[in-house]
């Protein structure tokens, strides 16, 4: 690394006040030390990791003596720093510019500096640098990943005890203390003794929460001694073992059974809890450890949504911050900072994937976005749901449900384990909640166009195909249609069972941490590979592919396939081959083992038929005996059959016809079972749809398949199409809803981009809030005629329900929902505006912010005196020709920046090189001065001798230029670099924080006593924080009062 130039970044803002929480100077020092290495984005994980590494003090009089809290992280970030390279200065490297931008994206420096040294020494060429530094570094990570995942060992209990502490919190103490029983707490806390301390109160408030059944009715009478409250319990106790029939007790004793129930109960969940957690304690705390926003504010959804209000703020003042001090920077200079603080919560800016192809006009936009807190509040509502199912997930929350457990006796029974499948009850019960708010919503609003019509809102989203039952309908139609065409074409079907590795899976000792999404991720990755696979061998195909989830949350795939017949081997070839080439150790143990695995399905088979000619359900048997068949199984489909009475059965969209009905509402599925629950499928709908909307998940997607836009857009129009003879062939199939006809006019299946019609879109003339170029659906567009069917013709605005009433317009109150607003349902840009009052004259201004006639003629002179007037709180100024007011937030704005300002040009000064007066070693002799002279110098004083001033200092004689007052030279004035800035920012924002615990609303200044520091004040003490001589860990911090509930 010598023969190459290192860089070293400086510590961002978020890290350096988590960084004030480590006692020890030196440790402290190093770690800052250490985070100069990584960049912004690998500075706020490893000091994440590093947090969570220390180990608390703890208050018992019996423990051994105190030891160093930051013992253990600091050692951890030693080994940690052994393996880390110094990153590659690629400032004056021979690297294009796209591919240094690459570059920066890339947080890992072995694999940074890897990249550089091939570059410069393979000396590739420049217009391939910027895709091979992407290429190779998504390469080089994933197989990082694999690596580490190969690594994990299962946890023994020695080092479980190290991981965990052996500790209990003090706030997790505190809900547990609430249990009169001591033998009862004793129990939980060497339970939660080996939970990790971030899960510790929500282990304790769960537990609490199934202990606290009838605990009331069932505890310690007033008047019943302790004696007599023991000889109750013990009674009730062997009553619940007396199967003679002779135990009637009274409702005391029925309520204390139920209680000592729910306590065993209660206790029963903890041990499997605590089973569940042990082998993935290493999941969990990286899982911890990379929390994107503290616990008290992801826990609470109210908080988390005005957590966002903050944000919004600090990417405003980082924007304006950035303005101002780099003048020359433009919007994609300023983006590139911006992005890498919104990635501190794990948010990516809006044209993230652009990379080096972002534009200015682009990144204007999304800087106008992120300096909106209603732009934020969904990010954060997003994360904050997924990150919560993650937690819900590695604790074991998610999973099948129903089990059968078998006694000594061998009877089988089946029990519940209180958990949900697909996702967690906490989901299941936000999604409700949310739909319920969203109905809500809709309810109380409806639409009004420019010819004053009115429609319910909620009637005109039943009429779409965001109506469960409508949606059904049009993919059932679809899919029987389509494999009716496919029929006619000769075409082959097959059904394609697909899923990710068990690194995927929550329920496999395997599992990584990975969630549902990057399963997702994972398989649209591959499938993508797998189609331009296909596409370069010219093999024909269509279909559709349906996305659910496993009982655990993971996701997996059912595809339905059609292809001319002779190229069906290939398909199943080329598909296997991409779906199975990662972890294929366990495809080789099964290939030995395979006719073992071939009998045990026989068998199994077996038992499923003859227990389903007897009408008992039984879980049929996956047909996964072959080496590959966990991951990856192909059902070849046979063509439907048609009895005597014309009934068609079988065929390629029945096999697929359940797992959509399972997916949308349940319909005709009563009596059916789920094969991942084992449970009506009826009762398996909303988890489902709750996990997709939870991850974001696209279940049902079509392969292949013309534009449904025109489908969906030439069915509203009832009239003739005049002028355009295939167009009207066309909106009559879809009219009729026959959808091969439909597929066959547009040119049928893979038609893609080079179909004649295509959907017709409305520019917007100003853009939307954020400039942001937007378009509306207007209708159908012929590529060929250049014409366009406006299938939109008006547009529709939302109001308040009633207003249309008080107004008496006209309400379309008696249409069917069907076919009301068919052609006329449009939204445009501006209909959320609202109008804006305007005052009309500077005296009518001031006199509605409280001016009396008399105070404005006065306020007048002494605005435009170029004064500011404070009233009401409030400060009025004239600022380029305008009266502006600032309000309270507006000042604080304004303070900070001049301070900021003064701050900045402080450390310029300070580092700039003295230009003026220079201090050197004389050359004269004291036998030059006179005696007078020699002894003035002698007792400290000065003499003037010309044009310079001469003195003692160390027993050697030095001297100055003298100032000259008649002709002073002009004082040069140093300009703040960006680091200054930086280093401004960081220090007025730590004693703004400093000053905010305290109650301030300014950093306040230090009290001088006798010509010392009495009491420190904000700014110095930030002063001292951020050069590592001083520790201020405030009562307030988030992480220290363990606030993990």
């Amino acid at each position: 690394m010598s023969l190459w130039p290192i860089t070293n970044f400086d510590v961002c803002t978020a890290a350096l006040t988590m960084v004030k929480a480590v006692d020890d100077v030196e440790h402290r020092a190093f770690l800052i030390n250490g985070l100069s290495r990584f960049t912004a984005y690998g500075q706020y994980k490893m000091v994440k990791q590093y947090m969570a590494k220390i180990t608390l003090p703890s208050d018992a009089w019996y423990k051994d003596e105190p030891i160093n809290p930051s013992e253990k992280a600091n050692a951890w970030l030693y080994d940690e720093l052994k393996g880390i390279e110094h990153r590659i200065d690629v400032t004056n490297l021979k690297i294009s510019a796209p591919a240094k931008a690459a570059l920066k994206k890339v947080h890992n420096n072995n694999i940074h500096n890897f990249i550089v040294k091939d570059i410069v020494e393979s000396k590739r060429a420049p217009s391939i640098q910027a895709s091979f530094v992407r290429q190779t570094a998504s390469n080089m990570e994933f197989a990082q990943k694999q690596r580490n995942v190969k690594k994990q060992q299962p946890v023994t209990s020695q080092n479980l005890q190290q991981q965990v502490g052996d500790q209990v919190s003090k706030s997790a103490m505190s809900v547990i203390n609430a249990i009169d029983d001591v033998e009862e707490v004793n129990f939980i806390y060497q339970c939660l003794s080996k939970v990790p301390k971030p899960l510790q109160m929500r282990v304790a408030k769960r537990f609490i929460n199934k202990y606290d059944t009838n605990l009331k009715s069932a505890g310690k009478g007033k008047k019943e001694t302790d004696e007599q409250y023991k000889n109750r319990l013990l009674k009730t106790s062997r009553g619940l073992y007396d199967f003679s029939g002779n135990n009637t007790g009274h409702k005391k004793q029925q309520l204390t059974t139920k209680a000592i129930r729910a306590h065993y109960e209660a206790n029963d969940w903890l041990r499997r809890t605590l089973k569940t957690l042990k082998p993935r304690l290493k999941i969990l705390e990286q899982i911890t450890s990379a929390m994107p926003l503290p616990w008290h504010i992801l826990a609470n959804a109210d908080k988390t949504k005005k957590h966002a209000n903050v944000l919004a703020m600090q990417s405003a003042e980082i924007i304006a911050d950035i303005a101002k001090e780099q003048p020359t920077w433009d919007a994609a200079d300023i983006y590139q900072k911006v992005s890498e603080y919104a990635e501190q919560f794990t948010v990516q800016l809006q044209f993230a994937e652009k990379g080096d192809y972002l534009t200015v006009p682009d990144a204007e936009v999304a800087l106008l976005k992120v300096q909106d807190h209603k732009w934020w509040a969904r990010k954060l509502k997003t994360i904050r749901s997924r990150y919560l199912e993650h937690l819900e997930i590695a604790t074991g929350e998610v999973g099948r449900d129903l089990f059968t457990s078998t006694d000594r006796k061998g009877n089988k029974s089946t029990k519940r384990q209180g958990i949900n499948a697909y996702c967690s009850k906490q989901a299941v019960a936000e999604y409700t909640t949310n739909r319920e708010r969203g109905q809500r919503y809709l309810e109380s609003l409806e639409l009004v166009n420019e010819q004053s019509d009115v429609i319910s809102l909620m009637k005109a989203v039943e009429a779409g195909v965001a109506n469960p039952e409508n949606m059904r309908n049009e993919l059932m139609l679809r899919i029987r249609e389509t494999e009716e065409l496919a029929d006619e074409m000769g075409y082959t079907g097959g059904f394609y069972n697909i899923t990710a590795p068990s690194r995927f899976h929550a329920n496999s000792n395997n599992w990584d941490g990975s969630t549902p999404k990057d399963a997702s991720l994972y398989l649209n990755k591959l499938y993508s590979q797998a189609r331009a696979k296909l596409d370069r061998e010219e093999i024909p195909y269509f279909g559709i592919r349906v996305a659910e989830p496993h009982a655990d949350g993971c996701t997996h795939w059912h595809m339905l396939l059609w292809m001319p017949a002779r190229y069906y081997d290939k398909v199943n070839h080329i598909l296997r081959r991409y779906f199975t080439r990662d972890d294929r150790e366990v495809f080789f143990q099964r290939f030995k083992n395979r006719k073992a695995l071939r009998a045990r399905y026989t068998k199994a088979r077996r038992i499923w038929g003859l227990n389903k000619s007897k009408g008992i359900y039984t879980r049929e048997p996956k047909k996964d005996y072959t080496p590959s068949g966990p991951r990856y199984t192909a059902i070849k489909m046979l063509p439907a059959t048609v009895d005597k009475d014309g009934k068609k059965s079988g065929g390629a969209a029945a096999y697929v016809a359940k797992y959509v009905s399972k997916n949308i509402d349940g319909f005709a599925l009563a009596n059916e079972y789920d094969a991942e629950t084992g449970e009506k499928l009826t009762q398996a709908v909303n988890p489902v749809k709750a996990w997709a909307s939870t991850w974001g998940i696209r279940q049902f997607q079509f392969q292949k398949s013309p534009s449904i836009t025109i489908w969906r857009e030439l069915r509203r129009v009832r009239e003739e199409v005049q002028g355009n003879e295939q167009l009207e062939q066309i909106r009559q199939a879809a009219d009729k809803g026959d959808f091969k006809a439909f597929v066959t006019l547009m040119g049928g299946f893979g038609i893609g981009r080079d179909a004649r019609f295509k959907p017709a879109y409305q520019h917007t003339e100003y853009g939307n809030q954020y400039a942001e170029f937007t378009k509306t659906l207007k209708g159908v567009e012929d590529t060929f005629g250049l014409c366009t069917l406006v299938t939109r013709v008006h547009t529709w605005s939302k109001q308040t329900i009633g207003t249309a009433a008080n107004n008496n317009t006209t309400v379309i109150g008696g249409q069917d929902a069907n076919n009301v607003g068919a052609a006329d349902l449009s939204w445009t840009s501006g209909n959320n505006r609202t109008p804006l009052a305007v005052g009309h004259t500077d005296a009518l201004l001031l006199d509605m912010i409280g001016f009396t006639s008399k105070e404005i003629i006065n306020v007048k002179k002494d605005l435009l005196a170029g004064k500011r007037v404070k009233n009401n709180g409030l400060i009025y100024l004239i600022k380029d020709g305008h009266l502006v007011t600032l309000d309270e937030k507006a000042q604080r704005q304004e303070q900070r920046q001049h301070a900021i300002d003064y701050i900045a040009n402080s450390e310029a000064q300070k580092h700039a090189p003295n230009n003026e007066q220079t201090t050197v070693k004389c050359k004269n002799k004291l036998s030059d001065f006179s005696p007078a002279q020699i002894q003035a110098l002698n007792q400290g004083g000065n003499v003037i001798s010309g044009n310079r001033v001469y003195y003692m200092q160390e027993r050697e004689l030095h001297s100055f230029e003298q100032l000259n007052m008649q002709a002073p030279k002009s004082a040069i004035k140093p300009t703040p670099t960006e680091k200054h800035y930086a280093y401004a920012r960081e220090l007025y924002d730590l004693a703004f924080m400093y000053a905010e615990l305290d109650g301030r609303s300014e950093p306040s200044n230090t009290q001088f006593k006798k010509y010392h520091a009495d009491i420190i004040g904000d700014l110095d003490l930030a002063r001292l924080v951020l050069a590592g001589e001083a520790s201020a860990i405030s009562d307030n911090d988030w992480w220290s009062l363990d606030l993990m509930a």
